[in-house]
């Protein structure tokens, strides 16, 4: 049913271990995905798993068998490590024992586009932080967006803590990366979605503003907020009021306003 790794010269393990750098993750086009539950979510889902490995303990899981029957059904090569070597291929402090490789899968924005009369995008400018970028996900997925963009300079989401934060998210939501920020903004004003940007400096709040056409909401890098060229490409400026005293709301947390104004205003 598996393979018994015990050496740490041996590929499959020196593979795992390399996939925590971007460079090796994008040079060969594949991601770890760690815990029970987010392997599952990725089994149920169109994601294919290339390869797992498990660990001794995770062999006394009382579902253990039922997951591994998964692997076996869809063909899954599956590797086993004793609890230190899993330990050094694990990117948790306290593993639970499986991890599995998948590939990494990007989207174009010409596939999504044409996909229903009131797209909805989420527009990811220069976000950095990987908890942050998991929420935004997440809250894409849980909010119905039909992807999430990504400008350069943004965390990379197949890093394995970013993966962890989206909660499974990342294996339902479209990711597309963006190469040029202008370019892309420009196209979607084409396609006549309206760009709504966060921003402080304005008088414009969020729930003034129509979410019901076609929109991409922008949030801002956590330090420096949206680039001026997506400040001039703007349809609309925005902002959360701010009653007390702190300075501004964290990414995620923003993003998860302004995403849920589109639920709420296309639910009415």
């Amino acid at each position: 049913m598996f393979t018994e790794i015990t050496s740490k010269t041996n590929k499959f393990f020196k593979h795992v271990k390399s996939l925590g750098v971007k460079s090796y993750r994008e040079k060969n086009n594949e991601f770890v995905i760690e815990g029970i539950k987010l392997v599952k979510d990725a089994l149920n889902s169109s994601v294919k798993i290339n390869a797992v490995a498990i660990s001794d303990s995770f062999l006394k899981y009382e579902n253990s068998d039922e997951i591994l029957k998964l692997f076996l059904e869809q063909r899954i090569k599956v590797y086993k490590f004793n609890d230190q070597m899993f330990k050094e291929i694990s990117y948790t402090q306290t593993p639970q024992g499986i991890l599995g490789i998948a590939p990494i899968k990007w989207y174009s924005i010409q596939q999504l586009v044409h996909k229903n009369n009131a797209p909805f995008y989420v527009f990811c400018d220069g976000v950095q932080d990987p908890g942050n970028m998991g929420t935004i996900i997440r809250t894409a997925d849980a909010a119905g967006a039909d992807g999430v963009i990504l400008s350069k300079g943004c965390v990379d989401v197949y890093n394995p803590k970013t993966v962890r934060s989206t909660m499974g998210s990342l294996f339902h939501m479209p990711i597309i990366k963006c190469e040029d920020t202008v370019e892309t903004l420009l196209f979607l004003k084409q396609k006549r979605l309206h760009i709504i940007s966060g921003y402080l400096a304005t008088s414009t709040y969020y729930f003034d503003i129509d979410m019901k056409k076609g929109i991409v909401i922008v949030i801002g890098n956590e330090a420096n907020g949206i680039s001026r060229p997506v400040i001039e490409l703007s349809n609309y400026l925005v902002k959360i009021p701010i009653i007390g005293q702190a300075e501004s709301l964290n990414a995620g947390i923003a993003s998860g306003i302004l995403m849920y104004e589109v639920v709420r205003q296309r639910m009415r």
